[in-house]
């Protein structure tokens, strides 16, 4: 590989010839930026912690070669001997530099999202001399300061689903939906049933099986119809009670002031209960909306990874307690419904402030548009920038458009992972940090508990006792992810790059960067590698067609295009100064596709039923009692 010869400008305009050796064959787009007459470095950056510790402070050498993953450097810059002015030039630069822990930030065109990250090293010349040089990286572009405060604090970033991976919510609506499928499927094996009968033959194994399935479906179907009598009592009672059944008990509501995501404080009717050791909660998005009750049953084990997300584990242990994770989520569902389920799952905001939902935490994209790792990471600051010109797209917003025009390098940072129920909904490169989890399914599952393994169809069982210890699993195996990383970082990345921007190597042994600090094991290797293995009942567990069930919450503006988005942030903004939350938005468009890995083999038996088309919305006949 061929050095190239050019001039490099520094951020403080002084220009110096200088030499790049490539690490590897360059992309098209690396070769392209670095043979033009001048490289412009526009600007240095420095990590600065967002909180006063006691913490080292990762070097950048570590930040730019984690953040770059399995791609490892890219290019080695020096200065070109031949004029030794730019040696004398570049050496200062890079004293500078190197004494503040500055990189250097090489823009590539906007729209290929992605930056050449050049970091100060010492080459070694003789037993106590130095020279200078720098490491370059191709990087996503805007993350060095969330990888510096990631690695900063030993943590890494997850990305959470809401719907079927933390949490199974429903409307009346969609409980109604959903009961008349399951009578439907009763009616299928029914007549399944009496075909088989009438044939005549010897039928009784598939008979017993089909026996089997319908007592299912008949004890699925009872507990929706217990949870859609008790959302029906609730949305109708004026004081926003819950009459149970079960228990022979009306349950009263605590009224809960909450802010919405447009800054306004409302005070919803919440009623929480437990029915069988299963929690479940009642709420109304808006509270003068009895259209918008909503029903949420937290999935088995939410505790537990809660106290491990938010470091509560280990205060329970007597420890000190440490946050290891910085916690995001990324879901498709409507925004007010998004911020009220993630507010429901942790009220006390022990996992991170309730307040930073709206401009840091959470993003919502709607449907068609796909999830992108990289705009939940950068969500503070697309929101940061929507805030200052609502006019304006953000530049580092990834759309379905400028996603096609992305280099490789574009790929989200290495210590992030992403913990959903199905891999359809991510663009490609996101999927490659995805732990795809049994999707919660909680009324088939504890119908399944009531019949026991004797009487429920065995992998109908199965997929339910292993989705019942699902979040058990992500908790396991977010332990063996971070314990793997930090193990790889700590012990093999972080020593060799302080010796490299202290001591300094050789030239000869710089000449081969991968062997001084080999690139960092991606996400997707550590997950094939973990504990963690895709139940072998994921193949055969019906997901629900949901993709319109909780877009009846009227007063929300679900399918927002970017346009509307930046109009409303601009309204609250020049009102009380709350905003809403912009989510990338996409055109409005059909009913999402389900996961077909998901779909049951069993639904062979005959056509699928069609979604039923969502009901008008029942309209309020009268506010609600509540306190003023």
């Amino acid at each position: 590989m061929n050095s190239i010869r050019t001039q490099l400008r520094f951020p403080d305009k002084e220009t110096v010839k200088c030499i790049f050796k490539p690490c590897k064959p360059l992309s098209n787009e690396l070769g392209s930026l670095l043979q033009q007459d001048v490289v412009e470095s526009l600007l240095t950056w420095s990590y600065a912690a967002p909180e006063a510790n006691n913490l080292p402070r990762p070097a950048p050498l570590a930040v730019a070669h984690a953040l770059a993953g399995e791609r490892g450097p890219d290019v080695r810059l020096s200065p070109d001997p031949v004029d030794p002015s730019s040696v004398a030039t570049f050496e200062e630069q890079h004293k500078l530099h190197l004494e503040a822990q500055q990189t250097m930030v090489v823009r590539f065109d906007p729209k290929l999202d992605q930056e050449l990250v050049l970091v100060p090293v010492k080459v070694k010349t003789g037993q106590k001399s130095t020279a200078g040089g720098y490491w370059g990286y191709v990087v996503p572009s805007n993350l060095l300061n969330l990888a510096a405060t990631v690695l900063h604090f030993g943590r890494l970033a997850v990305v959470f689903d809401l719907d079927e991976t933390l949490l199974m919510a429903h409307t009346v609506d969609s409980l109604q939906a959903r009961i008349k499928r399951v009578n439907a499927a009763k009616e299928a094996k029914s007549a399944e049933m009496q075909s088989l009968f009438d044939s005549g033959g010897d039928s009784t194994q598939q008979i017993q099986e089909l026996s089997a399935e319908m007592q299912l479906l008949e004890a699925e179907g009872a507990l929706l119809q217990q949870d859609f009598e008790m959302l029906d009592s609730y949305r109708r009672d004026l004081q926003c009670r819950v009459y149970c059944a079960a228990h022979s008990k009306t349950y009263e509501p605590t009224w809960e002031r909450v802010r919405t995501s447009k800054g306004d404080e409302v005070s919803r009717p919440i009623v929480r209960m437990e029915i069988d050791g299963r929690p479940l909660i009642f709420t109304r998005i808006n509270p003068d909306s009895k259209s918008t009750s909503v029903l949420v049953r937290p999935r088995p084990n939410w505790r537990m990874l809660k106290d491990y997300l938010s470091g509560i584990e280990d205060v329970k242990q007597g420890l000190t307690r440490k946050q290891r994770f910085d916690v995001y989520i990324c879901t498709t569902a409507e925004r007010e419904y998004a911020l009220e389920a993630w507010r429901l799952l942790d009220p006390e905001g022990s996992i991170f402030p309730l307040d930073q939902l709206v401009p840091r935490r959470m993003l919502c994209v709607p449907h068609p548009a796909k999830k992108d790792l990289l705009n939940v990471l950068r969500w503070e600051q697309i929101y940061a920038q929507m805030m200052q010109d609502p006019k304006k797209p953000p530049s580092i917003l990834v759309t379905d458009e400028s996603r096609a025009l992305k280099g490789p390098a574009a790929a989200a940072a290495t210590m992030s992972v992403i913990v959903d129920d199905r891999a359809d909904v991510w663009e490609d490169i996101s999927k490659k940090d995805l732990l795809q989890v049994m999707p919660f399914h909680p009324h088939k599952e504890a119908a399944c508990d009531m019949l026991g393994p004797g009487a429920a169809p065995q992998a109908e069982y199965q997929a339910g006792r292993e989705s019942d210890g699902e979040l058990q699993r992500v908790v396991n195996t977010l332990r063996e992810l971070r314990s793997k990383f930090y193990t790889e970082l700590d012990h093999h990345i972080k020593p060799e790059a302080q010796r490299l921007m202290t001591l300094g190597v050789s030239e000869a042994l710089q000449a081969n960067p991968t062997e001084l600090l080999p690139p960092m094991t991606p996400m997707s290797e550590l997950l094939a590698t973990s504990q963690f293995k895709p139940p072998a009942a994921l193949g055969l567990t019906e997901r629900e067609d949901r993709a319109s069930d909780l877009r009846l919450l009227a007063n929300d503006h679900t399918m927002m295009t970017m346009q509307q988005q930046q109009q409303e942030v601009a309204a609250a903004a020049a009102g009380n100064g709350a905003a809403a939350v912009p989510a990338p938005a996409a055109a409005a468009g059909g009913v999402a596709v389900s996961d077909p890995r998901k779909r049951r083999a069993a639904a062979a038996a005959g056509p699928p039923q069609q979604q039923q088309q969502q009901q008008q919305q029942v309209k309020n006949d009268g506010a609600a009692a509540r306190p003023q």
